[in-house]
């Protein structure tokens, strides 16, 4: 018995395009062909076909609106509002387990809110917490704006007008599962597949700095970490933005602000600004500029001058980790 040419129809090649992340839960099927010829009759075999669930990827990502220090009065009487924003960074539909605390009872953290209506304003008649502490059920990419609801704590102690400091944190986490990157979750993922940690952790954080009723003089320092893979991993080259905002109840004059460069941490060329403004590394004309004459470690100097009363500045800079 003689066999002539054979073709095994494993595949074809074709050009790879850029295409959509393909979503959890999807079933890849495949089935390949024989085709050969036999006495002269072109015959064909389908081989079985096999068939696997393209598994979620746990990520999310959790920002807040705004730059500085809140200021929770502590004679309005009314509460401060934080916004931060929520992200499904993964590939499959997922809810977020929320949790949130303040390093001091100075302040009192009345809950988290959900957006209701998308309007980024909060209003206790349409926004309300989430039900189990978890947010809804968000499609992959999906954003949902989350408020932090704060009053000053009554009866701490006498306000000597030099207000407290604290910090609020917020924590978002897959409920599905996190932990190390890469770690799976079998038959867990969406359509009965596995889900596996993506590089966020599946878990994000922000702390916000806060602060009572100020009275004179106030520089308060935050920091913002973004790294080359879009996490708020503090891993080498990841960049550290910080922010210093300079609070003034009190006109003044001859003010300026000073901050070294970290230990371990490289300047990032034209990143410092005054109020949104940027100003240029060199001392020239401007208000600022980077000190690294060699006298001791660099840093970055700008000078505010005249500042009115009842005035806020702004200053930003950027390093990036060695």
């Amino acid at each position: 018995m003689s066999y002539g040419a054979v073709v095994a129809a494993l595949g074809v090649g074709l050009p790879v395009c850029a295409h959509a992340e393909t979503l959890a839960g999807t079933p890849i099927v495949n089935t390949a062909a024989l085709r050969y010829d036999r006495d002269g009759t072109s015959q064909s075999i389908a081989s079985n076909t096999v068939t696997l669930t393209v598994a979620e990827r746990l990520d999310v990502r959790l920002v807040r609106e705004g730059q500085g220090a809140v200021v929770v009065a502590r004679s309005s009487g009314q509460p401060t509002i934080v916004r931060l924003t929520l992200t499904n960074a993964d590939n499959g539909s997922e809810s977020f387990a929320l949790d949130a605390s303040i390093s001091s009872p100075t302040i009192t953290l009345l809950g988290l809110a959900v957006d209701g209506n998308g309007d980024g304003r909060y209003d206790p008649a349409t926004d309300t917490a989430p039900v189990d502490g978890r947010t809804p059920v968000l499609a992959p990419g999906q954003s949902i704006t989350l408020f932090a609801i704060l009053l000053a704590t009554p009866n701490t102690g006498p306000d000597t007008g030099t207000g407290t400091s604290a910090g609020l944190t917020v924590t978002a986490r897959s409920v599905t599962g996190s932990g190390k990157p890469g770690a799976g979750y079998d038959g867990m993922g969406d359509g009965g597949g596995d889900a596996v940690v993506g590089p966020t952790g599946a878990i994000a954080n922000v702390v916000v700095p806060l602060t009572t009723g100020l009275a004179g003089p106030a520089l308060i320092k935050s920091q913002s970490v973004r790294a080359a893979d879009g996490s708020q991993n503090a891993v080498r080259d990841a960049v550290i933005t910080y922010t210093l905002e300079a609070r003034f109840t009190d006109a003044v004059t001859g003010a300026r602000i000073a901050d070294p460069i970290p230990e371990g941490t490289v300047f990032v060329p034209g990143s410092l600004t005054l109020d949104g403004a940027p100003l240029s590394d060199a001392a020239d004309s401007d208000a600022g500029r980077l000190d690294a004459s060699g006298q001791g470690a660099a840093g970055i100097a700008v000078a505010l001058g005249q500042v009115a009363a009842a005035s806020v500045h702004t200053v930003q800079f950027k390093a990036k980790i060695q």
